[in-house]
């Protein structure tokens, strides 16, 4: 938590009145790759507009906003510690064939994982930026809050996260690459798509009649998630943003 606190408010997930952080509205890992503080600092973003704008120098630290009292800011990046060092750090098996897209890790610990995701959904939805703007969650909105209050992950297929792993691309780092996040609709299911660190992240908003194959790939009781590999112009809800952008993301990275 950064020490710049200002003065009192309402912190977002416990609703105490305290000072609050300059928190991340995603987390410090999706800026891995984006941001070189190093060099120039600079960000990679695809914006879901039809002008394929690319790039975005103006949040130079990453998009954050006083959201939480140091306590819950403490305790989401706990959440978030584990998903680096099981997921995002993790070296996944790479597919040599199409036999090999499907990888499932194991041992994982469901509430930490699991309590990830639902704080990185949470997040987007009450960021008030208009990087966020495309996201509404409604009342899912003050749900989700509760179950980061009480620490509650739910069950699997409650708001579950399809986690897809992506194929690299000619001439760009997908690490790299960090989408605004967008509501969706598959399969009469409504959703929000966000993507960063090589990952598309889908959550499944409502629950209703899910295809087995779809709840299946959630993060299970077990500590199992199954991902697919998929290339992002073949990921069906990425496909659209992804072919308005490619080509002046591949000017983007051909030019840093």
């Amino acid at each position: 938590c950064s020490s710049d606190l200002q003065p009192i408010a309402t912190c977002r997930l416990c609703k105490n009145k305290a000072k609050l952080c300059r928190s991340h509205i995603l987390s410090d890992l999706a800026y891995d790759g984006v941001l070189d503080c190093t060099k120039h600092p600079r960000m990679v973003v695809v914006h879901a507009s039809r002008s394929g704008k690319v790039s975005d120098t103006r949040n130079q630290t990453g998009y954050w906003e006083r959201l939480l009292c140091a306590n819950c800011e403490g305790r989401l990046s706990k959440y978030e510690g584990y998903a680096a060092e099981k997921l995002f750090n993790e070296v996944l098996p790479f597919p040599q064939s199409e036999a090999d897209y499907l990888v499932t890790l194991y041992g994982l610990n469901y509430s930490l994982l699991k309590l990830f995701l639902l704080s990185l959904l949470w997040r987007v939805g009450v960021a008030q930026g208009e990087f966020f703007r495309c996201v509404n969650l409604g009342p899912h909105e003050e749900h989700l809050r509760q179950m980061l209050e009480q620490e509650s992950p739910g069950e699997p297929d409650e708001y579950g996260c399809l986690i897809v792993p992506l194929l690299p691309e000619p001439g760009m780092d997908v690490r790299g690459l960090l989408s605004q996040p967008f509501t969706t609709r598959t399969e009469g299911h409504n959703g929000v798509l966000l993507c960063f660190r090589g990952f598309a992240f889908h959550f499944f908003i409502s629950r209703h009649a899910l295809r087995r194959g779809v709840a299946g790939s959630f993060l299970n009781r077990s500590g199992e998630l199954r991902m697919l590999w998929s290339q992002i112009g073949k990921f069906a809800p990425l496909s659209a943003l992804w072919n308005r952008c490619v080509a002046a993301a591949r000017r983007e990275a051909a030019a840093s």
